[in-house]
C-alpha cells in the first residue's frame, strides 16, 4: 500500500511537472506573441507615418505652386496696371499737372 501512495506521490509530482512546464511554456509563448504585436504596432505607425509625411509633402508642392501661379497672376496684373498708368501720365500728364496746379493756385 506505501508503494501504492508513493507510486501516486511520483505520478502527481510529475504531473505538477508537466503543468509547470506547459504553464512556462505557455508564458513564454504569451510574451513572444506580446512582443510580435508590439513589433507589428511599430511597423504600422512607422509606415503610416511616412505615408502621411509623403501625403503631406505632396499637398505641400500642390499648393506652393498654386501660390506661386496665383502671384505670377497678381505680378502680371500689376504689372499691366502699371503701363497702362505710366501711359497714361505720358498722354496726359501735363495735362494733370496744369490743371491740378490751376486747382490751387484758385483757391
Amino acid at each position: 500500500m506505501s508503494q501504492d501512495i508513493n507510486s501516486i506521490i511520483d505520478q502527481l509530482a510529475e504531473i505538477d511537472s508537466a503543468s509547470a512546464k506547459i504553464m512556462r511554456k505557455t508564458q513564454d509563448e504569451k510574451k513572444k506573441y506580446a512582443e510580435y504585436i508590439n513589433q507589428q504596432k511599430q511597423d504600422y505607425e512607422l509606415t503610416l507615418e511616412k505615408q502621411v509625411d509623403a501625403e503631406i509633402a505632396q499637398y505641400e508642392q500642390v499648393l506652393k505652386k498654386e501660390n506661386e501661379e496665383e502671384i505670377a497672376k497678381c505680378k502680371s496684373s500689376c504689372e499691366k496696371d502699371i503701363a497702362k498708368l505710366d501711359s497714361l501720365y505720358k498722354e496726359k500728364g501735363d495735362s494733370l499737372v496744369n490743371e491740378i496746379f490751376s486747382k490751387i493756385i484758385k483757391e
